[in-house]
């Protein structure tokens, strides 16, 4: 895989830095609209083999875009936890910062060139 991937990879499996935690069932269900069924696995061995069959098969964009489908959406739950509960909206709001900064991430990931 392409070093830069290893920032992808660690962004992707570390809540501390992306804002969200993407189970195991979200990382199988992602290889799965790429095309791959997937063993329900440890995270990391299942983010490696998504990335490995992006980068294969030319499915770069689709994998990115993806994550950035499932992170919005997780990005809406936050904005509701923190309308419907003042109490975390300091809490929700920095995952929500995180979150859109992991988004912004993965839309440079989409637009560089894969012989960096």
């Amino acid at each position: 895989m392409p070093p830069a991937y290893e920032g992808v990879e660690n962004h992707l499996l570390a809540l501390f830095y992306s804002g969200v935690y993407i189970t195991n069932a979200e990382f199988v269900q992602v290889g799965k609209d790429l095309g791959i069924e997937l063993p329900m696995k440890d995270r990391t061995a299942l983010l490696k083999h998504i990335m490995r069959y992006a980068h294969e098969n030319d499915l770069k964009p689709k994998m990115l875009q993806g994550f950035i489908s499932l992170i919005r959406k997780r990005i809406e739950s936050y904005e509701t936890l923190a309308q419907n509960f003042p109490e975390a909206a300091g809490v929700a709001k920095e995952w929500i910062r995180k979150a859109n900064a992991t988004v912004l991430l993965l839309q440079r990931e989409m637009r560089s060139s894969p012989y960096e």
